[in-house]
């Protein structure tokens, strides 16, 4: 093409304008593609031959198709159809460091095999935030009996730690302990929908040093969580809607905020930055005299102090809802 067709021009009535974009170099490209989902991405394969493969080489890899597969009628075929995607996509991944790894999609325990590879592939590309939301829908938990487990021997823990009540969905699956290196990178674990066990966590905790964020809800598995330790990075730590949790116990840690609705027991000691503090009791109140004798070390450095508590007036109606904020 000669300079005067690369130029904007006017012929015949039709504009033909220079393509500044695909000029640019394949790492701004690639830039610019990552701030998009997957499914956005994958649509510029089309634009030219160039453009065919680009995507393929982001590293943000955001598989959100909660919009456009929820007008498919058969959860089943749904289902199906999501799977099969997220494996064909993976597959052709060329980026071996991930900035994000994030499932957005209502999947259970029966997707177990594929969502356990589908970690292995995020951790062995040592990712830096890791998303698992799997619920059925925000306000509409599901029985836990049937949710995914996070799948501990995955970090080398040997068999899937589990309560009792609760046994590995997929024995059959061999997966090999990653190396170390593979999960230090992880920046933040958010988990929806996920059975996981507070050995998990922990083991999270101690072997990621940049780990600044923690974020669970809806565990069925989780029951007792011990933030312990100066040398932990954690910053923000939220752990909702995990009913069966019995203690969470936090102490001598630089977490900034907190927020939970669980536990029936739960210990603030030497917090020094600890500064916002969001706690739902439901629908427990005596929670508030236990809540409120471990809160005391820590009053005066909150700047912000919710308690949400609600207790049964009548079989229909829930009340008491008390914000505090301290200077």
């Amino acid at each position: 093409m000669g300079k005067r067709q690369r130029r904007s021009v006017l012929k015949k009535g039709v504009c033909i304008a220079e393509d500044r974009i695909s000029q640019l170099p394949d790492e701004i490209l690639v830039y610019i593609l990552s701030s998009l989902t997957v499914e956005e991405a994958s649509y510029t394969s089309i634009l030219s031959r160039r453009w065919r493969s680009l995507w393929t080489c982001i590293d943000r890899l955001d598989f959100d198709a909660t919009e456009p597969l929820d007008e498919v009628a058969s959860k089943y075929k749904l289902r199906k159809k999501y799977l099969r995607w997220v494996n064909s996509t993976l597959q052709m991944c060329k980026e071996q460091t991930l900035s994000q790894f994030r499932i957005c999609f209502d999947l259970d325990k029966y997707a177990q095999y594929d969502i356990d590879k589908w970690l292995e592939f995020a951790f062995s590309r040592k990712v830096q935030r890791l998303e698992l939301d799997l619920r059925i829908e925000e306000n509409y938990p599901r029985d836990f009996n049937n949710c995914y487990a996070f799948p501990a021997r995955l970090l080398g823990l040997g068999d899937f730690a589990h309560s009792s009540s609760s046994k590995p969905h997929s024995d059959k699956l061999q997966i090999h302990p990653l190396v170390q290196q593979n999960f230090k990178s992880l920046k933040m674990l958010l988990l929806k929908s996920v059975n996981v066990t507070g050995q998990v966590l922990e083991f999270f905790l101690h072997n990621c040093p940049f780990i600044e964020t923690m974020v669970v809800h809806e565990s069925g598995t989780l029951v007792n969580l011990e933030v312990v330790g100066p040398s932990l990075n954690l910053r923000h730590l939220e752990i909702w809607s995990c009913r069966n949790v019995e203690s969470l116990k936090i102490c001598d840690t630089n977490l900034v905020t907190l927020g939970t609705s669980s536990g029936r027991v739960l210990m603030l000691k030497n917090v020094p930055t600890l500064v916002n503090v969001h706690i739902l009791c439901v629908p427990y109140t005596h929670l508030l005299n236990d809540i409120s004798s471990h809160l005391s070390c820590v009053l005066s450095q909150l700047e912000v102090l919710t308690l949400d508590a609600f207790s049964l007036v009548s079989e229909q109606n829930l009340s008491l809802s008390t914000l505090v904020l301290l200077a």
